[in-house]
């Protein structure tokens, strides 16, 4: 028996030990586990994961410091109180002006024809209108002022509120205006006796002489001025456009080249105008000049253009603002009246 050092003898076993396990054949291998390492030096902090909508702020701590979170609250949502609804009746638009067509008696023609334009919304308030009297040339009818277009710009300036609601009654003239000269049986006692009554009776017309005007252009300017000279009590104002004063069976006595010189025409407002190119401009300019020498008040107003169709459309809004100056705005300050709106 050989005898092995200790060191020898470890090594033998050593030997046989591995000798003896390669007998036994292959064997099973043990599952390996992972097993984490922590450093102690190194503090883990909570990654804190916050949704926008639960208002929870994200707060970046320092390494090795807790971490509080706070939650900022969100703004709170105030409700805003929704209005009663009202049921509010819009008012009812007035409708259109017109112009009308008729007749009315005279004991000088028999009969005589009229037109007349009722504003919008027409007798419902039930206050009666100012009025104004329009005649036009000798060669016209009742349709001259119509076809210039007086009503639709009466129309639109009442809408506009730049004059107050009116009536317009634009007279025929026919043979009385054009063949006579002035006097209770001429054109003038037509007017005075028989139409402007008529007109009254029949319409919500202002019945007092601060409600009534009247104004014509060529020979019905003759016949404004003819008219509101003999009787200024009985008119707030006069208009002569183109005023055709050249009547020589005119006596002094209803010739307004002297009635407005010779009669007190009171506080009448007397407006002239013509058209620079007017062969009708001499007497028309006469009357202006004499008048501005008694020192009557009056408007004059020298335009371009002559005695033609064309001028006179060129001036109606002109027209009918200073004929409106004297009248209210307002409705109520008109008197009431027994009027029916126009059916």
């Amino acid at each position: 028996m050989i005898r092995l050092p200790a060191k020898t003898a470890v090594s033998g076993l050593l030997i046989t030990l591995l000798m003896l396990a390669a007998c036994a054949g292959p064997q099973a291998q043990p599952t390996a586990t992972r097993v984490a390492v922590v450093d102690p030096t190194v503090t883990l902090v909570p990654i804190v994961t916050t949704a926008a909508a639960t208002g929870t702020a994200m707060t970046a701590a320092p390494t090795g410091v807790p971490v509080t979170t706070t939650p900022t609250p969100m703004p709170t949502a105030t409700a805003t109180p929704t209005p009663t609804a009202t049921a509010t009746i819009p008012p009812t638009p007035c409708p259109p002006g017109e112009v009308r067509t008729g007749t009315f008696p005279s004991a000088l023609t028999g009969e005589s024809h009229y037109r007349i334009y009722l504003p919008p919304c027409y007798g419902q308030d039930g206050r009666v209108y100012p009025t104004l009297y329009l005649f036009g040339g000798n060669a016209q009818d009742d349709s001259a002022w119509d076809d210039y277009g007086m009503d639709e710009t009466a129309e639109k300036a009442i809408r506009s509120g730049a004059i107050p609601p009116l009536l317009m009654v634009m007279a025929d003239g026919g043979w009385i205006a054009n063949s006579t000269s002035g006097g209770p049986r001429s054109y003038e006692g037509h007017i005075m006796d028989n139409l402007i009554p008529f007109i009254e009776r029949t319409y919500c017309a202002w019945a007092h002489p601060a409600g009534r005007a009247v104004g014509g252009l060529s020979r019905g300017g003759y016949w404004s001025l003819q008219i509101a000279f003999r009787h200024p009590d009985q008119f707030v104002s006069v208009g002569g456009h183109s005023a055709a004063l050249i009547d020589s069976h005119a006596k002094p006595e209803v010739n307004p080249q002297y009635t407005a010189l010779s009669q007190d025409l009171g506080d009448l407002r007397i407006y002239l105008d013509m058209g620079v190119d007017d062969y009708l401009l001499p007497n028309t300019l006469q009357l202006h000049e004499d008048m501005a020498a008694q020192g009557i008040p009056h408007t004059w107003v020298l335009n371009e253009g002559a005695h033609e169709d064309s001028y006179w459309p060129q001036h109606l809004a002109e027209y009918l603002r200073w004929y409106s100056e004297p009248w209210s705005l307002d409705r109520d300050s008109y008197p009431s009246g027994n009027c029916i709106p126009a059916g």
